[in-house]
């Protein structure tokens, strides 16, 4: 093997190790203990993350939380005195079925599933549906 094809090689190698993700589960409240949430978590070199939220089993938000429209994730990094940022509304489709695609820079956070009155909330209202702390480690 000759020296570039060597480079090409590692430089493959060393980008498929750094696009490698880990799957986080959420836990689910007592008040939906059928949803079942995941989160596929992958960080590049550059330390941003790019994640897939992915979840089963929730209903219309309006029958947990009767002025809920919609379920809003937060994302609260893991420091003192942190606030939860809205990163998206989560549509959940007839099968009970919902994914949204996550970008941040936090490599530790908790992140979050609520049922909000509004998709452009700037905090949280309601329990926490769903939930899991994320580090990378």
């Amino acid at each position: 093997m000759n020296t570039f094809t060597r480079f090409v090689a590692a430089g493959v190698l060393a980008l498929g190790l750094a696009a490698c993700g880990t799957t986080f589960t959420l836990v689910p409240d007592s008040t939906v203990p059928f949803a079942q949430g995941q989160l596929d978590v992958s960080f590049e070199d550059n330390g941003n993350g790019n994640h897939t939220l992915k979840v089963v089993g929730l209903g219309e938000p309006s029958k947990l939380v009767p002025t809920a429209t919609t379920y809003v994730v937060w994302v609260k990094p893991m420091k003192e005195g942190a606030a939860a940022q809205n990163m998206g509304a989560l549509s959940v489709n007839s099968d009970m079925k919902g994914e949204l695609d996550i970008k941040t820079t936090f490599q530790s956070f908790e992140i979050t599933v609520t049922a909000e009155a509004a998709a452009d909330v700037l905090a949280p209202t309601g329990r926490p549906l769903l939930s899991a702390k994320v580090a990378n480690d």
